[in-house]
């Protein structure tokens, strides 16, 4: 997957490489449409790509362009870009925000829920958060901020064991039986099974057995018409889209992996599965030497996958340098064997968790094979600061 990529990244920003500064994130748009068309082609019809990953409207344009125009997100921001890259290539998004939302972050999603051009749905994390949603949603149409005859879509999030956010299928079940809802509809389940790997298909298989069981459960005054089932991440996409259940019952079914669009060093069994190509790498450079068996890089925990233990990264084309322990802004490295990068030069790393990586930087140096075309703006980075930019 890396084979002479540092030599095709050196050619690609040659015109640019006296005034890059580092580290710097850069992303490969061939490779980008490369991952897309692989993935879409292993589940076609299937796939709700979370566009944690990427948080730019260069490649969401890349999605929306190969008619991928359903996703998840999970920050305001993330959503804004979505909708407004979507009406910007005349496209309709499909959007599931898949973060349970508490009183105040549900009232900043007013205007989205209220667009007739935006097809979304929410987390509903509990029962008791179920009836909240509902709530809120009859404060809104109440305000004159949604339209009388407004219906809130929902997904049930449930656990299937990460023990993260969610409700088990069994509270479901329970919880679901004393709930009246007057503005919200289920039409989904949200079952992602982030704790599993690709050796783990009968635990997965389970946890789908028992999504499966509460969908056909569902009591039909609270649900809609048609009901989506979404599981699975990049670690775990396979065992979901191997599940009889999922596959043939009276729902559809989706996988939602999002690192599969730029992939990173911890995908490489996904990689492996849908012939990924390499789309980010992080430029970095040598900051200090002892000139033998210890060298300094810039890519510290602030510039590569700050949430991961070392190594953070692969350095390409010097299969010598083992990335130690990061600190914010260094990276020390140690030299098996000479030769070894020097001071000043510029080395390409790949990240262990690409997610992270991207998130760290306000623009994306762009190439697209060994050509440079410009700048990507990280616009869904960070987090905002209110939940109604307006009333600010």
């Amino acid at each position: 997957m890396f084979a002479d990529a540092h030599r095709r990244l050196d050619r690609a920003l040659a015109s640019v490489c006296e005034r890059l500064a580092t580290p710097a994130l850069v992303i490969d748009l061939q490779a980008v449409r490369h991952n897309i068309a692989a993935v879409a082609a292993r589940a076609p019809g299937r796939w709700r790509p979370h566009i944690k990953t990427v948080k730019q409207a260069r490649i969401l344009e890349e999605l929306f362009a190969a008619n991928v125009c359903t996703s998840k997100c999970a920050t305001l921001p993330e959503l804004e870009l979505l909708v407004a890259t979507a009406a910007r290539t005349g496209h309709r998004p499909d959007i599931v925000f898949a973060y349970p939302l508490y009183k105040q972050a549900f009232r900043g999603l007013a205007g989205f829920l209220g667009d007739p051009q935006v097809d979304l749905q929410v987390l509903a994390d509990a029962p008791k958060h179920l009836a909240a949603l509902d709530h809120w949603t009859a404060a809104l149409i109440d305000a004159g901020e949604l339209p009388r005859e407004f219906c809130l879509r929902v997904a049930l999030d449930v656990d299937l064991g990460m023990h993260r956010t969610g409700t088990p299928p069994c509270g479901w079940h329970t919880g679901l039986r004393a709930l009246e809802l007057r503005h919200t509809q289920i039409v989904g389940l949200h079952g992602y099974d982030g704790h599993l790997h690709w050796e783990d298909r009968f635990e997965a298989h389970q946890g789908y057995d028992a999504l499966c069981e509460l969908a056909r459960a569902l009591p039909q005054n609270l649900r809609g018409s048609a009901l989506e089932l979404c599981t699975s991440g990049t670690h775990s996409y396979v065992h979901a889209l191997s599940h009889k259940g999922l596959n043939e019952g009276p729902w559809t079914h989706s996988i939602s992996p999002g690192t599969v669009v730029l992939s990173d060093r911890r995908s490489h069994r996904a990689a492996t599965d849908l012939g990924l190509r390499q789309a980010a790498f992080v430029a970095s450079r040598v900051i200090s030497t002892d000139g033998h068996a210890r060298l300094t890089l810039d890519a510290g925990s602030k510039g590569i996958a700050p949430d991961c233990p070392p190594p953070t990264c692969t350095i390409l084309g010097w299969p010598n340098l083992r990335p130690g322990g990061p600190s914010e802004e260094h990276l020390p490295v140690t030299v098996g064997s000479q030769p070894a990068p020097g001071f000043g030069e510029l080395v390409w790393l790949v990240p262990e968790h690409v997610c992270t990586t991207v998130n760290l930087y306000r623009h994306a140096v762009v190439i697209d094979g060994e050509r440079y075309v410009g700048l990507s703006e990280i616009a869904a980075a960070g987090h905002p600061v209110w939940s109604n930019p307006s009333t600010a």
